[in-house]
């Protein structure tokens, strides 16, 4: 019974980010400076070299023992930059030119 009240409680109150915007922020691989922003709506941005290069990203979440919010960037075509966001980090990667692998750019710590 206790475990039943637990889980409903945590399903009501949702993920612990959702009413507030995340932020996370730091350094690339390569040495840029890069800064995410999740906001609890409207489009995520995912921004360079203290935004001077933005980028907006439309995000899904899914559910699972660790929920993931994945973000891409809103273009036609290209290799889209991909944010995968979960336990307080943002995984930064762009899409290569191989279906299905992408290059890693770097991890970000959010807040």
């Amino acid at each position: 019974m206790k475990h039943l009240i637990a889980l409903s409680a945590l399903l009501i109150s949702g993920p612990a980010f959702a009413a507030e915007t995340v932020q996370c922020q730091g350094s690339l691989n390569s040495g840029t400076h890069a800064a995410f922003e999740l906001p609890a709506t409207g489009n995520a941005t995912l921004a360079f070299d203290y935004r001077e290069f933005v980028i907006d990203m439309s995000c899904t979440t899914f559910a699972a023992d660790i929920p993931v919010t994945e973000c891409v960037e809103i273009i036609p075509g290209g290799n889209k930059y991909i944010v995968q966001f979960a336990a307080g980090q943002a995984h930064v990667a762009q899409e290569s030119n191989v279906p299905s692998v992408n290059v890693v750019k770097g991890t970000l710590n959010c807040k």
